[in-house]
């Protein structure tokens, strides 16, 4: 008998192919029968040096731990995507600690552009050709921009937004002579 080592992987793939993806197929998802397999021959191909006796049942035994480490996986992302459901959705922006939550949840009724060049400019200190790098658009658009952000904030400061937060007066003054 050959030792098994001296044999190629290329062979060893080629006559354990079909057998690995049966087994693997009996174990795991349909939708991660390629994955399993894939990954089983990645590991073989890294470690065929240590192949002693016959290929499949040494491939085999990858294939089983394979999987197992597949459904851990699964049932992991199951549970954490069965905790997000239950979480409340997010606003989307989540201001600094000690900012006022009203002004954040005004923050947080802007479309994400105009919110992200008020903040570049207002929280970071950047000037308005920098924020307009960080953006990826021209000076101009981010001035636009802005411009745009800073009204929409000031009205929905002021309620003027359907469903905007009810704010002190000195808040919505604030934001007015910002703009």
């Amino acid at each position: 008998m050959t030792d098994p080592r001296a044999v190629p992987f290329e062979q060893v793939f080629n006559d354990s192919y079909e057998a690995v993806t049966r087994y693997v197929a009996r174990r795991v998802a349909p939708d991660a029968v390629q994955d399993v397999v894939s990954e089983t021959f990645l590991v073989a191909w890294r470690r065929h040096g240590e192949l002693r006796g016959r290929p499949l049942p040494w491939l085999l035994g990858i294939a089983r731990r394979t999987a197992a480490n597949q459904r851990r996986g699964s049932a992991r992302r199951a549970a954490l995507d069965e905790r997000l459901r239950a979480e409340p959705p997010s606003v989307g922006f989540h201001a600094p600690l000690g900012e006022d939550a009203q002004l954040a949840l005004a923050l947080s009724t802007l479309p994400e552009r105009d919110r992200e060049a008020l903040l570049l400019v207002t929280w970071d200190g950047l000037d308005h050709a920098t924020a307009a790098r960080v953006m990826g658009c021209s000076t101009g658009s981010l001035t636009v921009r802005l411009h745009r952000a800073r009204r929409k904030l000031a009205r929905a400061l002021a309620g003027e937004e359907q469903g905007a937060p009810e704010l002190p007066v000195e808040v919505c003054e604030e934001a007015r002579t910002s703009s």
